[in-house]
C-alpha cells in the first residue's frame, strides 16, 4: 500500500479523535516565523487539523494532501474560507509556484516523506529566508502507556512503538536540516473520553482493520485497560508537542 493510501479507511476515526497541538507551539510559530500577509504550505495536511490554526489567525494556507478521502474532509470543513487552498499533490511534488511560500509546515507527516526529494521541493517553493517547521505530538511513556504498548505489540502486526513517528522525525530531521535546526518541546496533555480514545487508537496507521482477526481483541483489550486505569470517563494522556524548525542551507 502506498503511503498516501494508508489513512483512507481511517478518516472517520481521524476526524473525531485526533488532537491539535500545544497552543504555545502555535504561538511560537506565529511570533517567530510569520508576519502579516505571509503564506503557508502545510504539507501532508490531512483533514486540516494544523492548517486550521493558521486559517483562524488569518493566514493564507495551501493544504497539500495526496489522500483523496483526507483532503475531501478538509474541504468540507474549510472550503468556505477564502484563505484555504486545497492541493492534491505530494510532499515531493507540491505543484506550488517557485518562491511563493514563507513557511512550510508538516504536522505528524514528515516521517512519511522522502526527505531528499522533500528538501529539494522546499528549496524550490520557499521564498528567500523561508522556514520549514516540523511538528508532532509525542507520548510520554508512563505505566498506562507501557500497558498500551504491550497491547499494540500483540494486536498490531506493523506496530513499532507509540513514539515511532516522532523517533523517525528526530532521526530524519538532522539530515534534512543538515544539523542546523531548533528543537523545542511543549508539554501538552491530551484529554479524551474512553470512546474518543478508542477512536484515536483506531486512527493510527498500524491499527488493525475491522475485517482482520486482530480487530476485536484490540478493541476489547484497550477497553479493559481504560476501565482498569480510569474509573471515570475522563482520560488524561501524558504528551508533548515536539517542534523542529529552521532555514534550509
Amino acid at each position: 500500500m502506498a503511503n498516501e493510501n494508508i489513512f483512507t479507511t481511517k478518516v472517520r476515526e481521524y476526524a473525531v479523535s485526533r488532537p491539535s497541538y500545544a497552543p504555545k507551539a502555535i504561538d511560537r510559530i506565529v511570533s517567530t516565523m510569520l508576519k502579516e500577509g505571509d503564506s503557508i504550505a502545510d504539507i501532508g495536511s490531512g483533514i486540516g487539523i494544523f492548517s486550521k490554526e493558521f486559517l483562524l489567525r488569518g493566514y493564507e494556507v495551501f493544504c497539500v494532501e495526496p489522500n483523496d478521502a483526507m483532503r475531501l474532509e478538509a474541504e468540507k470543513a474549510y472550503g468556505g474560507n477564502a484563505s484555504f487552498h486545497s492541493i492534491s499533490s505530494t510532499a515531493e511534488q507540491t505543484n506550488l509556484p517557485a518562491n511563493s511560500i514563507s513557511l512550510v509546515t508538516a504536522a505528524s507527516a514528515f516521517h512519511w516523506f522522502d526527505i531528499h526529494s522533500f528538501y529539494k521541493e522546499c528549496k524550490r517553493i520557499l521564498k528567500h529566508n523561508g522556514i520549514v517547521c516540523i511538528v508532532a505530538n509525542a507520548r510520554i511513556y508512563d505505566s498506562f502507556t507501557e500497558k498500551q504498548h504491550q497491547i499494540c505489540k500483540q494486536y498490531c502486526p506493523s506496530y513499532v512503538s507509540l513514539t515511532h513517528g516522532v523517533d523517525k522525525v528526530l532521526r530524519k530531521a538532522d539530515a534534512f536540516f543538515k544539523g542546523d535546526f531548533c528543537l523545542e518541546r511543549f508539554y501538552y496533555p491530551l484529554h479524551y473520553t474512553k470512546q474518543k480514545f478508542i477512536a484515536r487508537s483506531l486512527s493510527s496507521s498500524y491499527a488493525p482493520e475491522k475485517d482482520t482477526d486482530y480487530y476485536k481483541g484490540y478493541i476489547h483489550s484497550l477497553q479493559a485497560l481504560l476501565d482498569d486505569t480510569f474509573p471515570d470517563d475522563g482520560i488524561v494522556i501524558e504528551n508533548e508537542t515536539v517542534m523542529l524548525w529552521g532555514k534550509l542551507s
